[in-house]
């Protein structure tokens, strides 16, 4: 199988880089604990990608100093949700690329709002996440206030269409955010499966029937999404 995907956002087990690149995928990123564990995998499948790692994991002063012996490049889960403002903070002043599981599910929007009082997008960006490479996995709640903000920075927002699917989430409205000019990304979450062309042609069929327009969005456009050639 010709490797051409890119697959943004998945939780690290034993066969989940096999699996992607079994599926074709040659860049990967990856959720774990055990980074230098995944590291060596990432070398031995020959694969792409970035390891990203929980703020438990990388406010530990020892690990944080083994990052740079790392292979490859690190980027920090940041939940608004399981930590506190204190640990969010600390985790900006490492300056280190953040992914931030957001806009993913209404009812944990909403909670979220209730934190910062406001625009979710709008307190990432005093907390200094949006300065430096930020990617939001989810982004499907996303009012349109929220969205130019993200875009003010060219965030990425990394689309997880069949897991946040059945997890009962809404379907990510794409031509909306190409239209605000945001990087769209492809993520599959959940490891029961890795194939992109379920994601492609999943995506592509929630974007028509939701805008109810058989134009509003091609197979070629979310293929190019997946291939991250957007």
């Amino acid at each position: 199988m010709q490797e051409t995907f890119r697959n943004y956002f998945c939780l690290y087990d034993e066969n989940i880089l096999l699996k992607n690149k079994m599926a074709g995928v040659e860049y990967v990123e990856v959720l774990t604990d055990e980074p230098e564990k995944v590291s060596k995998e990432f070398q031995m499948l020959n694969l792409k990608g970035r390891i990203i790692v929980k703020p438990c994991w990388i406010l530990n002063k020892k690990n944080f100093e083994s990052v740079s012996n790392l292979d490859f490049p690190v980027a920090v889960y940041a939940d608004l949700i399981e930590n506190d403002e204190k640990v969010l903070e600390k985790i900006s002043y490492l300056n280190l690329p953040v992914v931030i599981p957001l806009f993913d599910n209404l009812y944990k929007t909403g909670q979220v709002s209730a934190i910062c009082d406001g625009s979710p997008a709008k307190f990432i960006e005093e907390l200094g996440f949006l300065d430096r490479d930020c990617s939001i996995v989810g982004g499907a709640y996303a009012d349109k206030d929220d969205l130019s903000i993200l875009a003010d920075y060219k965030t990425k927002i990394i689309i997880c269409p069949i897991a946040l699917s059945k997890k009962g989430c809404t379907f990510t409205n794409v031509p909306l955010m190409k239209k605000y000019g945001l990087r769209l990304c492809l993520g599959t979450w959940d490891n029961e499966e890795i194939d992109f062309e379920k994601e492609i042609e999943y995506l592509t069929l929630t974007n028509l029937s939701l805008l109810e327009d058989e134009k509003a969005i091609s197979k070629e456009e979310i293929e190019n999404i997946a291939k991250g050639e957007n």
